[in-house]
């Protein structure tokens, strides 16, 4: 980012955030014209009435026309957005690689951070402060409610979030899921701990177990200590997710030799959020877990993908067909280049 930018950040701290939120608004009526702004807002995981807002002030500008069947770009909005692609790509520090793997996975970003998280531990750090970066261009002034999963490479980086993410935010981070019955050290709960403490947050805890039977849930969710918890999920700002291996995390949950087996069978590539997909994207097997619910997740305005190393360049592909286009990846090369080497 040059200096200009850097000075006029300082100065107006929500500079960088207002900008790519009209350009993205702008590419997605471009992607999409002629279209309204309910689609809009469910592409970009906004509000309407945000979206209402960015599109009169566009329309102003004259950048882009609405009528009765739909939004679309002038001819001045069209060389605005094409002349706008570089200078968005430059200022938040997209790279060739990082470009080609968010258009192939078919998501708003990729973060790629150098190394193999499998070979290097050094990765982890790096993951944290490119993690740390990002929440401090995306997420407003103010009190901001971030859902975390727990994971391995979270429970790794969450110490490298600096507290000057904290600085004029109030974070309130809640774990998306409850125990997994794994060490203590990777689950939700000690990990948003982590992350509330490091940047001067405030933090809830959610304590149960994750995986239970659908009588037990309707009953769990009316108790005031989880429904508080769930309500604050349903309000998120920003949900910070791994992506698991498929046996790895079938077996952390306890499936037996005769489920591991058939999950095999059926192909299972990956899991998030309780759900298990196979190199397809299509979900092949689910559990019924408290927390953050897979099909909520569009309704958050601002995801975080977090996972690296070689071993998981599958997991990961096999998952994104999924993922909301607001979604963020924040990876490793090892990762990154095996995805972008296979068709």
């Amino acid at each position: 980012m040059n200096s200009d930018f850097s000075l006029l950040e300082a100065l107006v701290p929500d500079v960088l955030k207002i900008l790519r939120q009209r350009y993205v608004v702008l590419e997605q009526i471009s992607l999409n014209a002629p279209v309204g702004r309910r689609n809009v807002a469910q592409h970009l995981g906004l509000s309407e009435r945000n979206v209402r807002t960015e599109t009169e002030y566009l329309k102003k500008l004259g950048l882009i026309e609405i009528k009765s069947f739909g939004m679309f770009l002038t001819e001045k909005g069209k060389k605005t957005l094409k002349d706008a692609a570089p200078i968005i790509d430059r200022l938040f520090n997209a790279g060739e690689n990082e470009l080609k793997l968010a258009h192939k996975l078919g998501i708003e970003r990729t973060i790629i951070v150098p190394g193999d998280a499998d070979l290097q531990d050094r990765v982890y750090q790096e993951m944290g402060e490119a993690l740390s970066s990002a929440l401090d261009l995306l997420l407003p002034l103010g009190h901001s409610i971030i859902t975390v999963l727990g994971g391995q490479a979270l429970a790794n980086s969450a110490k490298y979030l600096p507290a000057s993410l904290g600085n004029n935010r109030q974070l309130e981070f809640v774990p998306g899921r409850g125990a997994l019955g794994e060490n203590v050290t990777t689950q939700s709960n000690t990990i948003v701990q982590e992350m509330a403490v490091k940047t001067n947050g405030k933090y809830k805890a959610l304590y149960l177990p994750e995986q239970v039977s659908e009588a037990a849930y309707r009953s769990l969710i009316r108790e005031p200590s989880i429904s508080d918890v769930l309500q604050d999920i349903s309000q998120s700002d920003a949900v910070i997710h791994g992506i698991g291996l498929a046996q790895e995390m079938a077996k952390r949950r306890g499936y037996d030799s005769i489920k591991l087996s058939e999950l095999r069978e059926k192909e299972a590539v990956t899991e998030c959020f309780g759900c298990f997909f196979d190199d397809q994207g299509q979900i092949v097997d689910r559990i019924t877990q408290v927390g953050l619910q897979f099909e909520n997740l569009k309704k958050i305005p601002h995801i975080f993908a977090f996972a690296c190393g070689s071993k998981k360049a599958n997991a990961i592909k096999a998952y994104m067909p999924n993922a909301p286009r607001q979604t963020w990846l924040i990876t490793d090369e090892g990762a990154s280049n095996m995805i972008l080497k296979r068709k």
